[in-house]
């Protein structure tokens, strides 16, 4: 990127390995923990967040807490606490989605999506990181500075004051401002026969009168990916800057490699079933356990088993089981049912926000990430680790885990409470 000085996309840890991570600016998480851990190849000492429980949502979970503790300064920016803001010295109050004003675009429509309430002394999220620039450009750094430069910054928005002047920074491509947009919302800002793209590869192209073709090297749908072979050795597309090459060109095939838990691998005589995860639609990655609503509906978390499965196992319906890994032991509540095949165990990433003050901190009883793996092997090109499909076992459990909610009254404690705010008003 031409926002970063000569040399420092190559200090991205685990970007220079996994190129593919590039696209998203992103470091590789292993890698930055490894370096919080070890020192190298430089000390990390500040860690400034903005997400949920990231302790729901970070492969091998435990693996974090050693590397938290090393921090100086940890900030969390949220909605409200999770288990990661214990770990947290500033917590920053950030307003929910429904508090903010933003874009959204559907083909060749453009909404404004208004802000529907905002209670408490919050603020956009956007602005923090804004004002964050800001300050330190005032006391003289020269990144910063450029940041905030529209000259250095060309098409891109130059750090902003307030939301509205960053909203009529992306909307000055179709020469609108956001109060514009509110008085004609919603706006369609392209004729569907302008951005219909079926057949954008047939279309000519103006300088060689022939097909344009694929956005590929020969222009053709190509099998064999000569961009994954650029990309390793050089980090085009998405580097502006010279990249050391990768280790070993990334395959320009598709390829199988077996997993490092394997059911065909000495672990699965200790741990002979395969866990499998995914999202439910009560939640959104970590968010949302602490909705009464939400949780009558799913109050804890499900370990789906086969029939043939359960019966092995000597479990049905509604049974409490430990379920393990070489990395832990949590629980789940069993559902027996035959959307999954035998041997095979389903869990989500839950926590329980009711006993976040505890010894738990919330994440530890029920998390199927305190369970995956974070180390390698990595996918090459973008360094993704095994969070799906690797060994456990599993053993019927006394009961719950102490202290969590499952009946629908016990998240009375959740539901608001209606105030008065009508004016005294004689009539």
């Amino acid at each position: 990127s031409y926002l970063l000085p000569e040399g420092q996309l190559t200090k991205r840890l685990g970007s220079n390995e996994h190129k593919g991570l590039l696209q998203w600016d992103a470091g590789q998480p292993s890698a930055i923990l490894n370096a919080i851990l070890t020192g190298k190849p430089y000390p990390l000492k500040v860690w400034l967040e903005r997400s949920g429980n990231k302790f729901g949502v970070n492969g091998n979970a435990s693996s974090w807490v050693p590397a938290l503790e090393k921090m100086d300064l940890v900030v969390h920016m949220y909605m409200y606490p999770t288990s990661f803001s214990k770990f947290a010295d500033i917590l920053l109050p950030a307003r929910e989605w429904l508090e903010t004003n933003m874009l959204v675009e559907c083909m060749n429509m453009v909404f404004a999506r208004q802000a529907v309430a905002h209670v408490w002394e919050t603020e956009d999220e956007t602005l923090f990181w804004s004002k964050l620039i800001k300050r330190c450009a005032e006391l003289g750094n020269e990144n910063c500075k450029r940041a905030c430069d529209p000259s250095f910054m060309k098409d891109d928005l130059a750090y902003w004051d307030t939301m509205e002047e960053l909203l009529d920074g992306r909307l000055k491509r179709i020469k609108m401002t956001w109060k514009d947009l509110l008085a004609h919302n919603p706006v369609e800002y392209m004729p569907y026969d302008k951005w219909n793209q079926y057949y954008v590869y047939k279309k000519t192209d103006p300088k060689t009168g022939l097909p344009q073709g694929f956005r590929t090297p020969t222009k053709k749908l190509e099998l064999y990916g000569d961009v994954f072979i650029e990309l390793g050795r050089t980090g085009k597309p998405y580097a502006l800057q010279k990249l050391p090459p990768v280790k070993q060109d990334y395959d320009p095939l598709p390829y199988y490699l077996e997993p490092a838990e394997s059911p065909t691998g000495e672990i699965a005589k200790k741990y002979p079933l395969v866990l499998t995860s995914g999202r439910i639609p009560m939640y959104h990655h970590g968010t949302l356990r602490n909705i009464p609503y939400l949780r009558e509906i799913y109050p804890v978390p499900e370990t789906w088993l086969n029939p043939i499965t359960a019966k092995q196992y000597g479990v049905q319906t509604g049974d409490w089981v430990w379920v393990e890994s070489l990395r832990g032991r949590i629980r789940g509540k069993v559902r027996v049912t035959e959307g999954v095949g035998p041997n095979i165990v389903w869990m989500e990433r839950f926590w329980f926000p009711e006993t976040l003050n505890t010894k738990t901190g919330g994440w530890q009883e029920s998390n199927v990430n305190v369970l995956t793996k974070n180390d390698a092997p990595f996918n090459d090109m973008v360094g993704t680790y095994t969070l799906r499909g690797f060994q456990v076992q599993i053993s019927k459990a006394d009961g719950a885990p102490e202290g969590i909610w499952q009946k629908p009254q016990d998240f009375k404690p959740w539901m608001p409470e209606p105030s008065d705010t009508t004016p005294n008003v004689k009539f």
